[in-house]
């Protein structure tokens, strides 16, 4: 598993590699997700857990453009 970066490309099962596709799909165009995504998450994940991945790539997501707001950067730490 990377830290502070890309994904592995690579992974062992095909939960984690669906959600690694969709996180990057996330990113790369939120507007692009459709039904047919949530047709395929719900094969490997529970509606809780499908709730919960969204729930965390959006904290992520707002957490890193609140830093780029408040211009927090890696020398930054306490």
């Amino acid at each position: 598993m990377a830290i502070g970066g890309r994904p592995d490309a690579v992974h062992q099962d095909a939960c984690t590699q669906l959600a690694v596709a969709m996180a990057a799909k996330f990113v790369n165009g939120p507007n692009t997700i459709d039904d047919l995504d949530f047709k395929d998450l719900k094969v490997h994940f529970s509606d809780k857990q499908i709730s919960e991945l969204f729930a965390f790539m959006v904290f992520v997501s707002a957490s890193h453009q609140y830093g780029v707001l408040m211009d927090v950067g890696p020398e930054d730490k306490p």
